[in-house]
């Protein structure tokens, strides 16, 4: 295995702890890493990086997206090349792809909105700050957290906002509400590692950044599990988080890639990982189960957090 990395940025721990454990995984199945590249959320920069990577040498690709319309000539490049492909973390719209390895969104959705209702009057009004409804993932987290926050807290309001996986309009955002809105009473942020400190920020300059258990305490839940997030859970200003996987993404991730260099094909059905690879249009997709984190297991090292 002649691994290469293509990563849509890594400004955040999410995907440097990606590549590192990947990294890992590579040499630990007698391969190495070639290359990893950073896209810096530049999509056409991420279709050069391909190319850039099979020139490297890589007879596999492990990549997140950055935009995933604008990476299929990429994939068909690669395509063309003979050089398999698994995607992490989300699933592009066009071109091949060996595998995708993700979690199940909007199952991550519907644990968090399980979790916000239970904390929640039975009446009033919660804030749900999404992800960009352009992407999968946002389409999903909004779907998931919607159904299943309508059916147990039928009484409550749901303001929806998008943020657009974009920090300081989560922070606008917030503002914005909690100036309309001085009782509301709950919050899902759509992603943790992206919205939880400026919203936090933003709750604490208005004095509704209140621990667990005290006079004020606004119920928050959210979805990733950043090193932040956990931390916000011991000191009690986040209630709960639904981490994701990365870890996991890595270690089926590269072992797919395995898999296809060995000629595997990939099927439907259940793994030895706890997990359901589904038949998505043309795509087959292992939807690795995700975890809640409370005060409970927030100090599980197979969180991804906790390797930050």
């Amino acid at each position: 295995m002649k691994l290469g990395l293509s990563m849509p940025f890594l400004s955040t721990p999410f995907f440097s702890i990606l590549v590192k454990q990947a990294t890992a995984d590579a040499k630990a199945k007698g391969g190495k890493v070639v290359q990893t590249t950073n896209a810096n959320h530049d999509a056409s920069q991420q279709v050069s990086d391909f190319r850039n990577l099979i020139a490297a040498g890589a007879n596999v690709i492990l990549a997140g997206v950055v935009d995933r319309s604008a990476i299929r000539p990429a994939l068909d490049y690669a395509k063309s090349q003979k050089v398999p492909v698994v995607i992490v973390d989300d699933a592009p719209a066009a071109g091949d792809a060996y595998a995708i390895v993700k979690a199940d969104n909007e199952a991550m959705a519907a644990q968090a909105a399980d979790v916000l209702a239970a904390k929640v009057p039975k009446t009033g009004k919660i804030l749900e700050i999404t992800g960009a409804l352009t992407t999968t993932n946002g389409q999903d987290r909004k779907s998931g957290f919607d159904k299943k926050f309508k059916k147990k807290a039928p009484g409550v309001k749901v303001i929806k906002q998008s943020a657009d996986w974009d920090g300081p309009k989560s922070a606008d955002v917030m503002s914005t509400v909690i100036s309309g809105t001085p009782h509301l009473n709950g919050v899902f942020l759509a992603t943790d590692s992206l919205y939880y400190e400026p919203v936090a920020a933003t709750l604490k300059a208005r004095g509704r950044l209140v621990p667990v258990g005290k006079s004020g305490h606004l119920p928050m839940v959210a979805i990733d599990g950043s090193v932040e997030s956990l931390n916000a859970i011991r000191k009690g200003y986040l209630d709960a988080t639904v981490s994701q996987p990365v870890l996991d993404y890595a270690k089926y991730g590269v072992g797919y890639l395995q898999d296809a260099l060995e000629g595997k094909k990939m099927k439907a059905g259940a793994t030895d990982h706890k997990s359901t690879v589904v038949k998505k249009g043309s795509y087959f997709v292992d939807e690795l189960p995700a975890p809640v984190v409370t005060k409970k297991n927030v100090d599980d090292s197979a969180l991804w957090g906790n390797r930050s």
